[in-house]
């Protein structure tokens, strides 16, 4: 046994002494927000409102398509006015074509029915009317009524109809007639989210014996000019088909700032029109002068999450009462608040929570000890990232044969399944202040997961788990300032709300963005990581040296005894 560290744990060491002297600085507003102002006064309004510029590769395939005698086009895309406004702008005029969300066997394939001298009538469907054009169809009814995409799948390999395939066909009594002579040379569209596609696989795994293409619509586009100028062109266009003035520059700031935070990222749109039109018209209630101002989008926007906050506010109040225990002031050694994201089935959004994780040592063999995992509370991804943050931290150990310490590892009040690896980062700072027996301050939150080089990763929910912490502010619990430590990768996923926002301008938010789990320990711990590696050795190093001395005392003893006796 010796005092000092090993060579291999001093060279892993020194090569984060860059960046633990790197000193990190709190984010400023314009990081955590994305900026649309330039784009704004930047815009000019498109000869004409046109979507298919946005979605260039899709638009390519549809136009071959169209050209190809391909009978099948899948389009995936997860709102179906969006892929209705693209498809009519690229399929010409001259083609007949039907859109259609809702249908059924009758509208399809037509009804037979008997006329009053007892004949057989056959009533034409859609496959007929739109023959030799274009039938544009939602998914949906597909997948509640298999038997209609089989017959369907049918009519596009047979090329032509059969007369039972009507409705009530197989009820007549009267020879059916024989269609073969009437060819059916249809275009048909599916739209479908890859949820749906995955169904449809599910129900028909051959599905693809018919020949068809495949495009993708995607649900957010990039931030450009070109990009803002439609978006905004599709906002002036609904407010005069609504006969409001147009939208002022404010306005459109906030209608931007709500596309940008439902991506959660500062260089994406969600591109969903009808999203688009219903905060329009919403907001379009909360005024009397046909005017639709940032006032009145707010207000839209507070009272959608007003709407939706009943979850979140039962959270809140188990923490008022203090049925939830966290502590956000002084310091504790192995305990540190980690931030989370809860996600509630049947419920419309998420939100985040602060929650307790502590460790605590025993003699053992350096396991980190995962209570939520051998009582099946946590998944297997949750799993992995305990077991890198134990093969991370022992690596620094690797010269002593037999670690002599484990850690029993507890996410406090935990009740239901949970699972994710966004507390990595948190559980390495928890488990290394219990072994080093160095306090954790109690005013920061941690959120980050790790791969096993140390490196902070990406996680999901970023601005919910920050407003988390904002909303502890609104109750009351808090008011000195408090830092947050998140993975630098997240900084383009910010979009803060505007409360958070105001509080990073009055400087009691904080938040710190790193790239590597050694700049959290200074933020956390008070001592760089190199110092808290030689702070644990020293304590192994302390307990292997008492261990010795009493097994010299008891030698000593049973030879005096024998000696003497």
């Amino acid at each position: 046994m010796t005092n000092n560290i090993s060579p291999v744990t001093l060279d892993n060491a020194s090569s984060t002494t860059q960046l633990e002297l790197e000193k990190t600085t709190p984010l400023s507003i314009s990081q955590c927000t994305p900026a649309f102002t330039g784009y704004i006064e930047q815009y000019v309004a498109p000869s004409e409102l046109a979507f298919s510029p946005l979605f260039t590769n899709a638009t390519a395939i549809i136009e071959k398509y169209l050209k190809l005698p391909v009978p099948l086009l899948l389009v995936n895309s997860r709102y179906w006015l969006n892929a209705q406004q693209v498809l009519k702008e690229v399929i010409p005029n001259d083609l007949p074509v039907d859109y259609l969300l809702s249908y059924n066997q009758e509208s399809l394939f037509g009804r037979a029915s008997l006329n009053a001298d007892d004949t057989l009538h056959l009533s034409q469907g859609l496959l007929n009317t739109f023959n030799n054009g274009a039938l544009v169809l939602n998914i949906s009814p597909l997948l509640v009524e298999s038997n209609l995409w089989f017959k369907l799948k049918s009519v596009l390999q047979r090329g032509y109809l059969l007369a039972s395939d009507a409705v009530n066909a197989d009820k007549s009594k009267q020879a059916l007639p024989d269609l073969q002579s009437q060819p059916i040379n249809i275009k048909l569209i599916l739209v479908a989210s890859r949820a749906q596609l995955e169904e449809l696989i599910q129900i028909d795994p051959e599905y693809t014996q018919i020949s068809s293409l495949f495009c993708e619509l995607a649900s957010q586009v990039p931030v450009n000019q070109t990009s803002i100028n439609t978006v905004i062109h599709y906002c002036q266009h609904l407010a005069a088909q609504l006969g409001l003035t147009p939208l002022n520059d404010k306005a459109l700031q906030i209608i931007l700032n709500a596309l940008s935070i439902e991506c959660q990222h500062q260089q994406q749109l969600l591109f969903d029109l009808e999203f688009i039109e219903q905060t329009i018209r919403y907001a379009n209630l909360f005024t009397e002068n046909k005017r639709v101002t940032e006032d009145d989008l707010s207000a839209y926007f507070d009272e959608i999450n007003e709407a939706q906050s009943l979850a979140r506010k039962y959270s809140e109040q188990s923490v008022i009462e203090g049925q939830v225990n966290l502590q956000l002031t002084g310091e504790k050694i192995g305990q540190i608040n980690g931030l989370s994201v809860v996600e509630l089935l049947g419920y419309p959004c998420e939100f985040g929570e602060v929650f307790r994780i502590s460790a605590s040592d025993m003699i053992g063999d350096g396991e980190i000890i995962d209570v939520e995992r051998k009582v099946e509370l946590a998944g297997n991804i949750h799993a992995k990232s305990t077991h890198i943050v134990q093969g991370y931290l022992n690596h620094f150990f690797s010269h002593i044969s037999a670690f002599p310490y484990s850690c029993n590892l507890v996410f406090e009040q935990s009740y239901q399944e949970s699972d994710g690896d966004s507390a990595s980062l948190a559980i390495l700072l928890a488990v290394s202040s219990c072994y080093a027996k160095c306090a954790v301050k109690q005013d920061v939150f941690v959120t980050g997961s790790l791969d096993q080089h140390g490196n902070v990763l990406p996680i999901g929910g970023i601005n919910q788990k920050i407003e988390s912490v904002s909303r502890l502010f609104e109750l009351g619990l808090l008011t000195d300032p408090v830092t947050i430590v998140m993975p630098k990768a997240n900084m383009l996923n910010l979009t803060l709300n505007k409360y958070s926002l105001a509080l990073i301008e009055e400087g009691k938010l904080l938040i710190h963005a790193i790239n590597h789990c050694h700049q959290a320990f200074p933020i956390l711990l008070n001592k760089s990581f190199e110092q808290i590696i030689k702070t644990i050795n020293c304590r192994i190093e302390l307990a292997n040296k008492e261990e010795m001395e009493e097994s010299s005392i008891g030698l000593f003893s049973r030879l005096k005894h024998s000696i003497f006796h």
